[in-house]
């Protein structure tokens, strides 16, 4: 899940990679929402181990091309496959991304579909973690986007809010500016600690956790941002005269991420497609976000196959949602090419936390999805995202084809490390996927019986 006004897209290697884009992560604004993270478990995007192979991996389905277990939605076996997806955050561009590729690969693959997974690359990453060191510990920061790599140590100086009043007078030469997040943009807290002399800029978050940020420009020294936890020894180090360190990668140039494709035969066309995003921000676990969600298609898919496969079904897990939806884009741009859009899309995002299914998406199916729903005797509603959200559904909406997205609404954790497998709940994990699985098979039947649009 992503809010708008916080994530970046990228057009271009200078610019527009700095340029804002989609959900919860901090843009130039001072105060944007965090994107939370825990102590360094997880390396660098830019390490080569992090990144996938540039050409697509195919694996035939399973031998029997058959699930066992029950034909419909089951919400134990769903919490199953979210206890293990929560382990570790996933984020785009890392081991962890690509380990949980894998796993999501195997078990589709274990249902006798055909996976693939799709490797694509995109501009303008903001979770690049490095570190800042004080005190002789070392501790994750985030490189703001816009931010040059780079390896310095030098004495320390706290500024503030890095205006007039914070810096009064300081010169900063020769050392790394230690600032509060608050009141002013990045680029203005940026600029005037340049002005002062400082050669790097570390940004403490104003609350709880860290953030990710968007400088709107290159800048010719290092800033990196640090939660408000982890803040306290840099700004202590300050205080002292002491040396802090940076060592942060930079944010320009590619990343490589990957979606998870699984269809009932090789190459065949996906008319109805299931897709949710597996990756998660920074140190956060994304249990519900959104772990809950790829749970869900995961267990889906594996409920569609036991009777068979359906010709036509689809299921995908995209990468790099929280960067800027580059995943499902990705996806799109290769069905366009090849002129086999889906007739539908439905997409499950954060799933696991609620009392209600909330259903998103033009009138006609989310009706439609909200009178199946009533059938079930589950409680379902009509919603909409929050101000400045989004998710994968629109990348396809944006490619005019009709989307559904499900979600349970419950969005206070995310992006968090208190986003754990242990408040998820399984009867409402089990609700979205039932009345999802039981809408999907709608759309699939309409499709199969040619009464929907090629």
């Amino acid at each position: 899940m992503r809010r708008v006004s916080l994530v970046i897209t990228a057009a271009s290697l200078l610019v527009a990679a700095f340029a804002l884009a989609l959900l919860f992560f901090g843009g130039n604004d001072s105060n944007t929402a965090p994107a939370a993270t825990t102590p360094v478990t997880h390396p660098s995007s830019t390490a080569a181990a992090d990144t996938p192979s540039p050409t697509a991996t195919v694996s035939a389905g399973g031998p029997t091309g058959r699930a066992d277990g029950p034909a419909g939605h089951d919400g134990e076996r769903a919490m199953a496959i979210l206890k293990q997806l929560s382990a570790n955050p996933r984020v785009a561009g890392t081991a962890q991304e690509a380990a949980a590729a894998a796993f999501i690969s195997d078990r589709l693959r274990s249902y006798g579909y055909t996976t693939e997974v799709l490797p694509f690359e995109f501009e303008g990453d903001r979770f690049r973690a490095g570190t800042a060191g004080a005190a002789g510990k070392d501790y994750e920061a985030l490189t703001l986007a816009g931010s040059p790599g780079g390896k310095l140590s030098a004495p320390a100086a706290y500024i503030g809010l890095a205006d007039a009043a914070g810096i009064a007078g300081q010169d900063l030469t020769g050392k790394i500016a230690v600032a509060d997040r608050g009141t002013l943009n990045f680029i203005e807290k940026y600029e005037n600690a340049k002005a002062a002399g400082a050669i790097g800029m570390i940004i403490v978050n104003n609350r709880p956790g860290p953030f990710s940020g968007n400088l709107t420009t290159l800048s010719s020294f290092p800033v990196v941002a640090v939660s408000q936890e982890d803040g306290a020894a840099f700004i202590a180090a300050a205080g002292a005269g002491q040396q802090v360190s940076i060592d942060a990668p930079p944010t320009t140039g590619p990343t490589r991420a990957m979606n998870v494709l699984a269809r009932a035969t090789p190459g065949g066309r996906c008319q109805v497609l299931v897709g949710g995003h597996f990756d998660s921000v920074p140190g956060a676990p994304g249990a519900n976000d959104n772990g809950s969600g790829t749970a869900n298609v995961v267990e889906l898919a594996r409920a569609f196959a036991v009777d068979g496969m359906d010709e036509g079904l689809c299921f995908a897990l995209f990468g790099a949602e929280e960067s800027g939806l580059y995943g499902s884009k990705a996806l799109v741009e290769q069905f366009e090419k090849a002129g086999q859009l889906p007739a539908y899309m439905v997409n499950l995002d954060v799933t696991g936390i609620g009392n209600d299914v909330e259903v998103i998406g033009p009138s006609n199916l989310v009706e439609r999805a909200l009178s199946i729903a009533k059938g079930l005797s589950i409680p379902a509603v009509k919603s909409q995202l929050p101000p400045n959200s989004g998710s994968d559904h629109q990348s396809f909406q944006e490619a005019g084809v009709p989307a559904l997205f499900f979600t349970s609404g419950d969005f206070a954790t995310i992006h968090s490390p208190q986003d754990v497998f242990a408040d998820i709940s399984e009867k409402e994990l089990d609700a979205v996927g039932d009345v999802a699985y039981a809408t999907i098979r709608d759309l699939w039947t309409e499709v199969a019986r040619g009464q929907a649009r090629p």
